[in-house]
C-alpha cells in the first residue's frame, strides 16, 4: 500500500494566529511611528521658541551696546521700541577736496587687509561722523554730515608705503556731502556711517507678533515705515524695554540712559500632547545692555 505525504502550506489555524501576530506588531509598530512623530512635532515648536527668544536678545545686544545716549543716539522709545543711531560702516578718511566737501575713502577689498567695512551700502541720507582731533583729547568730538550722493567709483587712494618707499594706493571711492567739513578734520580721520534705525514689537499680518526693524533713512518716502520681522513670533507682550540712568532710576530722558533692560518671552502651543511637555511651552530671557556712551 502506497503512504501519501499531507498536502504542503498553512493550516487555517497557523494562518489565523500569523495574522493576529501579524496585528499585533503592526499597531505596536505604528503606536511608536505615531508617538515619535508627535514627540518630533512638540521638541521642533519648543526648539523654534527657544530660538526667537535668543535670535531676538542677540540682535538687540549687538546693536544697542554700540550706541552713546548721551551723544544723541536714541531718538526715542518706548516699552515697545527705540530709535537709535545705528553704525552701518567705518572707513578712513584719504583724501579731501579744497572745498571741503568731497570725500574719498579706500574701497572694500575683497581679500586681505581692509580699511572700509559696510553692514550696508552707503546711500545719500546717510549721515557720516568724522573724528575731530584735537590737542587736549577731552576736546576731540566727531564732526556730523550727510551723505549727498552715492559713493562712487573710480579713484585711487594712498594708504601707506612699501619696504621699497613706494606709495601704496588702493581702489578708492568718492562721495559728495551735503555741506563743508570744518577745518580741523583732516585726511587720516577715522570715519563712521550711521542711519537712524528702530527696533518694534509689532504684529504682522498673519497675527502674530514679531520683533521688527526699520531703516529710517531719511530719504525714503516715510521714514521707519516699514517694519521687516527679525525674530518671533511672540505672544503680544513679547519685548519690553526700560530705559534707566546712572542713579537707577526710570528715565524718559534718551540723553540720561545708562542702561536698557529687555525682557524677551517666547510661547508656543504644544499642539500634539506628549507626556513630558507641558500643552504650552515658555520660555524668556533677561538681559542688561550697558552702553558705551
Amino acid at each position: 500500500m502506497t503512504r501519501t505525504s499531507p498536502p504542503g502550506g498553512f493550516t487555517l489555524v497557523e494562518l489565523l494566529v500569523g495574522i493576529v501576530v501579524a496585528s499585533i506588531v503592526g499597531a505596536a509598530t505604528l503606536s511608536v511611528t505615531i508617538h515619535q512623530e508627535r514627540t518630533a512635532y512638540a521638541l521642533d515648536e519648543v526648539m523654534n521658541t527657544r530660538r526667537a527668544v535668543r535670535e531676538g536678545a542677540d540682535v538687540l545686544r549687538y546693536d544697542l551696546r554700540a550706541i552713546a545716549p548721551a551723544l544723541g543716539a536714541i531718538y526715542r522709545a518706548s516699552d515697545t521700541f527705540v530709535e537709535f543711531r545705528m553704525t552701518t560702516g567705518f572707513s578712513v578718511l584719504c583724501a579731501l577736496d579744497s572745498a571741503r566737501t568731497s570725500i574719498v575713502v579706500p574701497a572694500r577689498a575683497a581679500t586681505g587687509t581692509s580699511l572700509t567695512s559696510w553692514i550696508v551700502s552707503p546711500e545719500p541720507g546717510d549721515t557720516v561722523m568724522l573724528y575731530h582731533a584735537a590737542p587736549d583729547p577731552d576736546s576731540a568730538r566727531w564732526d556730523v554730515a550727510v551723505l549727498a550722493s552715492t559713493p562712487a567709483a573710480g579713484r585711487t587712494c594712498q594708504v601707506g608705503f612699501d619696504a621699497g618707499g613706494a606709495e601704496v594706493r588702493v581702489p578708492a571711492l568718492t562721495a559728495r556731502l551735503g555741506a563743508p567739513l570744518p577745518t580741523g578734520v583732516t585726511v587720516g580721520a577715522a570715519l563712521r556711517v550711521v542711519r537712524r534705525a528702530r527696533y518694534e514689537l509689532y504684529r504682522g499680518g498673519d497675527g502674530s507678533w514679531y520683533l521688527g526693524f526699520a531703516d529710517c533713512l531719511q530719504t525714503r518716502t516715510v521714514a521707519c515705515a516699514t517694519l521687516q520681522p527679525v525674530s518671533g513670533p511672540y505672544p503680544p507682550n513679547g519685548v519690553r524695554f526700560r530705559f534707566i540712568d546712572s542713579t537707577a532710576t526710570p528715565t524718559s530722558d534718551p540723553r540720561r540712559v545708562a542702561r536698557i533692560e529687555v525682557v524677551i518671552r517666547g510661547e508656543s502651543i504644544v499642539r500634539r500632547r506628549v507626556s513630558g511637555l507641558p500643552d504650552v511651552f515658555k520660555d524668556s530671557v533677561a538681559l542688561i545692555i550697558t552702553p558705551r556712551n
